[in-house]
């Protein structure tokens, strides 16, 4: 009988160690509401399965194997990859200035240059070689930040008017996903694009309902959920607020903030440039906020307002509300631009097809950051200047029913002008 006790007993203290290590795994991994665990990040690192050459990436993930070769893509204006064999692989999303340089025991017999495409071949020795690529404007850059365009036509003007505005990059502050087939289109326009592209992930990037592809779609295709990159002195920090997370420190954000130090302790960083999707405050006066837009959850935001100011961050960059705006927030100097798709221009024209043929009537605006030599980022609105052909997402008819006034011959026009020109 004290044989079968003991063996009880030890069964039973094995399940309650069993238990404990599972929820404090989880409590490290992290949930997210509406209820799943924090997705896995994407490697970055991969092995070619027949030709066995090995890349390992920092600042850009792999995105999968196309018969001799192992594509990537960066999320960083300056990545850095090391290999190991006789390799060819492409990496997305580089800036066509930027030129290669590399280090380490191999050569490299070849790199084309398509757009924001590289294609690289190379022998690299047992002990690796490391490529890595430098953008002549680290020193004195622009870049362009907006969210919520959707993977549509809204989304190729995004891109063109912020070349036009002389960005060396955009960053986009989440919400590629509007409607069925966005996932494609996202694709495409950001390999298309004259410049890159680095990406919060926003609420409609992620899972729904059993649509698991969709739950993993953007770190495979886009970028990493958080992520961190330096350029001249300035630490962008691309965080994920897209879900509530239980606990609020868990999973890769808590994980990327904790090796975030203080300002002063970060040699050669001189400011910080945070950029996520939903606001830590709804910035809007308390008679325009039809819903809650905000990080909610019973104190994140708090949670993250308080880390924030901790590491010395002045400056957050927000999209979710379709609007610009922006504010000091108790210290932390917040704007949202979530104009991506120019809805406050067609509210603007009170339906009048008439109305865009003056582009300076149009209101909806994007945010420029300018990088000096040794000062902080200086902020600036532009018009965002989005034509009438530009409005073919279906999420804008969403949007219409919400607004007062008479919208149904501008809309019907625009259905006639989004389908001719398809």
């Amino acid at each position: 009988m004290s044989t079968r006790s003991n063996r009880r007993e030890f069964l039973g203290y094995l399940g309650l160690v069993g238990a404990g290590v599972g929820v404090n795994a989880l409590a490290m991994r992290g949930l997210r509401m509406p209820l799943m665990a924090e997705p896995r990040r994407v490697a970055h690192t991969a092995q070619h399965p027949r030709e066995l050459f090995f890349v390992q990436g920092n600042g850009a993930f792999s995105l999968e194997v196309r018969e001799d070769t192992l594509a990537w893509r960066a999320f960083a204006p300056e990545p850095i990859l090391h290999v190991r064999g006789n390799f060819k692989i492409t990496l997305d999303n580089v800036h066509p200035l930027a030129t290669l340089q590399h280090t380490g025991n191999g050569t490299i017999q070849d790199e084309s240059v398509n757009g924001l495409l590289r294609t690289v071949r190379g022998n690299a020795e047992p002990a690796g070689l490391t490529l890595h690529w430098r953008v002549p404007f680290s020193e004195h850059y622009r870049f362009a930040a907006i969210g919520d365009s959707g993977g549509d036509r809204e989304l190729a003007w995004v891109l063109h008017r912020a070349e036009q505005l002389g960005a060396h990059f955009l960053l986009h502050l989440g919400d590629l996903y509007y409607q069925v087939g966005d996932d494609h289109n996202v694709v495409r326009a950001l390999s298309q694009s004259a410049l890159p592209t680095y990406a919060a992930i926003g609420n409609h990037d992620i899972v729904r309902g059993f649509d698991r592809e969709l739950m993993h779609w953007f770190e495979r295709r886009v970028g990493p959920r958080n992520a961190s990159f330096s350029l001249g002195g300035i630490q962008f920090i691309n965080l994920d607020t897209a879900a509530d997370t239980i606990p609020w420190s868990a999973g890769a954000r808590g994980t990327l903030l904790r090796r975030i130090p203080a300002l002063e302790n970060n040699p050669g960083i001189r400011d910080y440039v945070v950029f996520t999707h939903r606001p830590i405050t709804d910035l809007r006066r308390p008679g325009d906020q039809p819903t809650n837009h905000s990080i909610e959850n019973l104190g994140e935001g708090e949670w993250l307002h308080r880390e924030l100011l901790r590491r010395g961050a002045r400056t957050i960059i927000n999209g979710h509300i379709h609007n610009t705006l922006e504010k000091d927030d108790r210290g932390l100097l917040t704007y949202i631009a979530g104009e991506g798709m120019a809805h406050l221009d067609i509210v603007a024209s009170r339906g009048e097809v008439a109305w865009f043929n003056d582009p300076q009537q149009r209101i909806a605006q994007i945010l420029i950051g300018e990088v000096l030599p040794g000062r902080p980022v200086q902020y600036r609105w532009d018009s965002l200047g989005m034509p009438l052909a530009a409005h073919c997402n279906q999420r804008l008819r969403v949007d219409m029913t919400k607004e007062r006034g008479h919208f149904d011959a501008l809309l019907a026009h625009l259905q006639t002008l989004c389908a001719g020109s398809s």
